[in-house]
């Protein structure tokens, strides 16, 4: 029977953290993974020649989170290309503009003054404004259409709401304090060089230079609790004989931390292991209509189509036929080794309502006019000599950023009632955005274990 400190569960950016930082700290642990793929969503698969992101399509930190955790095991993220504008796509006149346009002249001191309120605010006062949208914060200080503009198209590209205009204000606020602070910029989005791939590499490098232990194609069946103690999970046990599913393996582990989102958070604990109303917590998050979901077309020209240039963000609040909100970027733009030479490969996503992500009838006429969609906006896009779609549903990105589901209203890292039990899902209660919110649940459920903190991070933030 193999005996750990603490056993992991899920190999994504939160699992793949939290099992560095507890190796690095001398821990005996062990990462389980039911997949073959590091990064969980944060992943690239090659098709004919493409290295496509299915997930995380650009990192989000600026600088004192997943970056400085991969720091402290020893290595660097480096920055690849950062995304230079924004091309916003106006609806009414359907036409091309940049985000530039809408906070020059006049407003742009009340551009300044919002940005100088954001920073001096401190992180706990937004916490106030997890039940309402981020437009309600804004008019305490602006009721300039162009600036408001400014926070809500970055939203847009960042949280993914179906309704645009329905971000709640705490999360959004969070993520402009820390990129003002650490990167002097309203918006910061890049590529990691190398991609993926590499990063997660790195990851698994320093889990197991320094003894922690990694177990691909395990999936954990449950957790097992004995007097509201973690004593450890079940694993199956592999075999060639037929029929052996309740044989398992107890893995020893006197704490775990579970990277699972609430989709799956529980399929892992028998009924009445943890406390009813935590439970019913994080099932009213795991409804469909509360999963951020998007139609995902990946498109392959033999020329460049920019709006403004090769290294632009565009977004848009309605699509033309399809009425989706959106983003799209050039991928060969961030790395060109993602595409095959003289061949420029495009990423772009459609935001729809999680509700209606089984309904296949939906999804393929509200596909089909996305893409539509994006060949009369990007034209060059007529002339595509490669495409691929995709559905981002199950797994999908996270919860919605919707008022009243985040923050407080969001299930607790902390199991209550259980010692030893931690989940490091940005499904809980976290804040950022993607592979870097992960990465700082898992850094806030490593901290709350080891009952201090790693290091000074004045500078950054965690729960």
């Amino acid at each position: 029977m193999a005996k750990y400190d603490v056993a992991v569960i899920g190999a994504g950016a939160a699992g793949l953290a939290a099992a560095g930082l507890l190796a690095k700290e001398g821990k005996s642990v062990v990462l389980l993974e039911k997949t073959s793929i590091l990064g969980g969503r944060g992943l690239q698969v090659d098709d004919e020649g493409f290295r496509v992101s299915l997930g995380g399509h650009m990192m989000e930190d600026p600088g004192s989170g997943i970056v400085k955790i991969a720091n402290e095991l020893g290595f660097d993220i480096e920055r690849g290309p950062l995304s230079s504008d924004m091309a916003v796509w106006d609806h009414n006149t359907e036409k091309w503009g940049s985000i530039r346009d809408r906070y020059t002249g006049a407003n742009r001191d009340e551009l300044k003054r919002v940005i100088k309120k954001i920073v001096e605010t401190p992180y706990e006062d937004f916490d106030e404004w997890d039940d309402r949208p981020l437009r309600t914060w804004l008019a305490q200080y602006t009721s300039d259409e162009g600036v408001m503009d400014v926070f809500e198209y970055v939203t847009v590209l960042e949280c993914m709401t179906d309704n645009w205009y329905d971000h709640s204000a705490s999360d959004s606020l969070y993520v402009r304090k820390l990129h003002l602070q650490d990167a002097q910029k309203t918006g910061f989005s890049f590529w990691p060089v190398g991609g993926w791939d590499r990063m997660w590499a790195n990851f698994e490098a320093a889990i197991t230079n320094n003894g922690g232990v990694i177990r691909m194609n395990t999936p954990v069946t449950r957790v097992v609790i004995e007097n509201d103690h973690v004593k450890g999970v079940m694993v199956p046990v592999d075999g060639l004989l037929p029929n052996t599913d309740l044989q398992e393996e107890f893995i020893e582990a006197a704490a775990v931390i579970s990277t699972l989102p609430v989709w799956y958070a529980l399929d892992i604990f028998d009924p009445g292991t943890l406390p009813l109303w935590y439970e019913n917590q994080i099932r009213y998050l795991a409804q469909d209509k509360f999963r951020v979901s998007l139609l995902g077309i990946h498109l392959a020209t033999e020329e460049p189509v920019p709006i403004l240039d090769r290294l632009e963000l565009s977004t848009w609040l309605h699509s033309p036929r399809a009425r989706v909100p959106g983003f799209l970027f050039e991928q060969t733009a961030m790395d060109p080794a993602t595409a095959p030479d003289g061949v420029y490969l495009y990423s772009m996503g459609g935001v729809i309502p999680g509700a209606k992500g089984r309904d296949h009838v939906y999804l393929r006429e509200t596909m089909d006019a996305f893409h539509a969609d994006v060949e009369d906006m990007y034209p060059g896009f007529g002339d595509a000599v490669w495409s691929r779609r995709s559905l981002i549903f199950d797994p999908p990105f996270g919860v919605i950023q919707m008022p009243m589901l985040v923050g407080s209203f969001r299930p607790d890292w902390k199991a209550p009632n259980v010692d030893g039990l931690w989940f490091a899902s940005e499904t809980f209660k976290s804040r950022m955005i993607g592979t870097d919110r992960a990465a700082r649940a898992a850094l806030t459920c490593v901290e709350d274990y080891l009952g201090r903190r790693l290091w000074s991070m004045d500078d950054g933030w965690r729960y």
